[in-house]
């Protein structure tokens, strides 16, 4: 684990030539670092889209860029207006793009967004718990109640770098952010990441899979040069004031004979905390080599949209807007501080710096202070490994010949295939291989070109012993959404050889169901099917389909996977009417199916002025609105959110005087 962040109080008092880095808002690698979470926006003034990406999307100008996948949003924002129980449970989205997708210039590599338990906590810590003992001491308390300013209700992480290509000079950012049941006085927390698969099990309210040494993993150095040749446990420790983030400082997990090293990444700060005064193992602090600012810290100082999936209280109630101070976000450039992996270790590129994420809140600002509660532990930098598989696992004769593919790819990965005793016909490099000759195929991947290989799989083709295997298969799988429909249709070859067809759908190019069985038809050669599909029950915009051949041997085939996108299937916009408008108006909405939508009307700077929760039938729905003769006249941004689709107008207002 290496990464990651923070140090240094900036005092403002008897330092008149200090700038702070923490007051005002910013955008950090194109990341709007400001105390919300709308894309589109620093602070309360819109900003263009490129050049401010964020959280979630609420915006009026667009394309919005937001980082975390919002898919079941409306759902869930849905069932806690009747379920009131399931306002307490979990849940967490994670990175919309692909690891390492390149927007705007910038590197996207992983996020992730969480809600915490609420209500009756049943993740919070036990009494005298704290961050200098072993986890394996920990424990947590079946169910209790956490005072407002330690209760964590949502926590968010992202990394990204300022460029597009994974060097040095393009910085690496860790940004993070969470909310809090407490609007005032002082507050304190910690994001740790740990380099072992640490969990906790609520059933016996205790930790596993923590490091060896007194329970964390140290960083080892070379004892000549300094030089990291481990990385360990990072954990960032922030306190939060009234008036917005106090410090932030950076601790990593070492041996106390490690203190005596100079190392070139960063400085030692002077403290020291293990589980006791004479602990061998502890948390040093660290500061960077140079004087630069490297991190910054905001909480929202008015009251904020708090993202599509609302905001859950302490109490159980719900809000749509962070009141002041409750969302609190920072950001740290990995690299001045020393902790980018190219930096370190011979500077992989895509060097994966920790495994998993605690966040935690405090009792005070002594890092030595009683522990309360917890998000996690969370898996971070846990991406696709290659799994690779045969359309048709034996072969024999000349004129046969065999489909390798990964199941799973990356669009942002590279792959490349060797043999020690099979023959590859064409291109070694892609997802996708043919062969003619048993034999071990591997896949080797990379996360970019460049790095160092990240996973493997073995296929082994064998060679059919009776040489009876049927004539191979081709499919050819296209399709296109009509409504709420998807309109499959494919082409098989050899069809006399196939019993029966199974049209199987995935929401994440992942994990397939089955959606349609079909029996072959009685054509040799080539045959044609036609498959209707209904995704009115489904959320999210994209549907992969694939179809699985069961052969009349028993052997089985893939095609390869087929992408649809029903963005442009659904809700294409609404009319205002009348607009200019004077002292009333009418949203007229076409929906699809039975649903709920929001309607939001800001002011020229983006402030929400209005929002109304509506229950959209299938066809036309006229929304009334008035009383707009007190309003002064201007153009309003007028909002209209339906499922995971959001639409903007502007409404002209000339109030009658």
């Amino acid at each position: 684990m290496k990464k990651l962040i923070i140090i240094i109080i900036l005092s403002l008092f008897g330092l008149p030539n200090a700038i702070s880095q923490i007051t005002s808002p910013t955008n950090k690698a194109n990341f709007g670092v400001d105390g919300e979470v709308r894309a589109s926006f620093l602070g309360l003034l819109p900003q263009p889209a490129a050049t401010s990406h964020d959280w979630f999307a609420n915006t009026i100008s667009g394309p919005p860029r937001f980082m975390i996948d919002t898919t079941g949003a409306a759902a869930i924002t849905a069932r806690y207006v009747t379920d009131l129980n399931f306002r307490k449970l979990p849940f967490f989205r994670v990175l919309k793009y692909d690891p390492f997708t390149i927007l705007d210039g910038r590197m996207l590599i992983d996020a992730v967004y969480i809600r915490d338990y609420h209500g009756i906590d049943s993740t919070t810590f036990a009494m005298s718990n704290k961050n200098g003992d072993s986890p394996q001491s920990w424990s947590g308390a079946a169910s209790q109640n956490v005072p407002d300013k330690n209760d964590l209700l949502d926590m968010f992480v992202h990394v990204r770098r300022a460029g597009s290509l994974p060097r040095l000079q393009d910085s690496l950012w860790f940004i993070g952010g969470i909310s809090l049941d407490a609007t005032a006085g002082n507050r304190y927390f910690d994001f740790e990441l740990y380099q072992t698969d640490i969990f906790y099990n609520r059933s016996t309210l205790s930790f596993t899979g923590y490091g060896p040494d007194a329970g964390h993993t140290s960083w080892q150095f070379d004892p000549v040069t300094g030089a990291v040749t481990k990385p360990g446990d990072v954990i960032f420790s922030a306190n939060f004031g009234g008036s917005g983030l106090q410090d932030l400082v950076a601790r990593i997990w070492v041996n106390k004979s490690a203190l005596l090293i100079n190392s070139p990444n960063f400085d030692w700060a002077g403290t020291f905390d293990g589980a006791t005064s004479s602990s061998t193992f502890g948390y040093a602090s660290i500061v960077p080599k140079t004087n630069q600012f490297f991190y910054t810290g905001l909480q929202n100082s008015t009251a904020t949209w708090s993202g599509p999936f609302q905001l859950v209280r302490a109490d159980n109630s719900v809000q749509t807007t962070y009141d002041p101070n409750q969302f609190l976000e920072f950001s740290v450039n990995m690299g001045t501080l020393g902790l980018d992996p190219i930096s370190l270790l011979g500077g992989d590129p895509c060097g994966l710096p920790f495994r998993r994420i605690l966040v935690k809140s405090r009792s005070s600002s002594a890092f030595t202070a009683e522990l309360k509660d917890f998000v996690g532990p969370f898996d971070f930098f846990e991406f696709k490994a290659a799994d690779a598989a045969a359309d048709i696992p034996m072969i024999c004769g000349d004129n046969m010949i065999s489909t390798i593919s990964v199941t799973n790819p990356l669009p942002t990965s590279t792959y490349s295939w060797v043999t020690p005793d099979g023959k590859i016909l064409g291109d070694t490099f892609g997802y996708q291989i043919t062969v003619d000759t048993p034999g071990t195929y591997i896949v080797r991947q990379q996360l970019l070109s460049g790095c160092n290989q990240y996973a493997a799989d073995t296929v082994v083709v064998k060679l059919d012993p009776t040489c009876a295997l049927l004539p191979q298969n081709r499919i050819d799988l296209k399709g296109n959404i009509q409504g709420q429909v998807a309109k499959l249709d494919f082409e098989v070859s050899s069809n006399e050889n196939v019993k029966y067809y199974t049209v199987e759908r995935s929401l994440d190019g992942k994990t397939y169901k089955i959606s349609k069985t079909l029996n072959a038809n009685n054509n040799s050669g080539f045959s044609s099917y036609l498959i209707d599909d209904d995704i009115s029950q489904l959320e999210g915009n994209q549907l992969y389909y694939r179809v699985k051949i069961v052969r009349i041997d028993g052997s089985t085939r893939y095609s390869s996977p087929l992408l649809l996108n029903r963005s442009s299937s659904q809700l294409t916009g609404f009319i205002i009417s009348p607009n200019p408008v004077s002292s009333k108006m009418q949203i007229i909405i076409q929906a699809e199916k039975n649903q709920v939508g929001v309607v939001k009307i800001f002011n020229a700077l983006g402030s929400l002025l209005e929002m109304r929760r509506v229950s959209l039938i299938t066809g036309n729905n006229i929304i009334s609105f008035q009383d707009f003769g007190n309003w002064s006249s201007g153009i309003y941004p007028v909002q209209v959110q339906v499922g995971e689709k959001l639409f903007t107008q502007k409404m002209v207002l000339t109030p009658k005087k």
